[in-house]
């Protein structure tokens, strides 16, 4: 298995957005860079994490819960405009890519479907629609 720091010379990552809570919440706090932050975005995964509290104080992590209830959609307007004029200039220069996990056809959907229900995936699921 990979070291969860090895992509970044050791150090971690400034920030994770975690769509999946559960174990995978859990495994983000090692993951980051001293005084870096974790954001939870979604619980995909599960609601419940059990968390290392010796890797979030070493860390000094900042970690920060989000929810993007239907009851706020102008600040839910707001949050996704920042985003992309924040977000835009790295994705496309390449400082921010995507974790992507397995890629599957749309013949081969229901592997696709296994494979998110396993719980194992690492990153996103791609199906290609023709």
């Amino acid at each position: 298995m990979q070291h969860r720091t090895e992509r970044t010379g050791g150090e971690g990552v400034d920030l994770i957005l975690d769509h999946a809570g559960g174990p995978t919440f859990a495994e983000c706090l090692p993951a980051t860079r001293v005084d870096g932050s974790v954001v939870n975005i979604g619980r995909l995964d599960r609601a419940e994490s059990a968390v290392d509290l010796d890797v979030l104080s070493y860390r000094h992590l900042r970690v920060r819960g989000v929810s993007f209830g239907f009851s706020w959609p102008e600040k839910l307007g707001a949050v996704l405009s920042g985003a992309v004029s924040a977000l835009a200039p790295a994705l496309l220069d390449g400082r921010v890519q995507p974790l992507i996990d397995s890629r599957y056809d749309f013949r081969t959907a229901f592997e696709a479907v296994r494979r998110i229900a396993s719980h194992q995936a690492l990153g996103k699921i791609v199906l290609a629609v023709p």
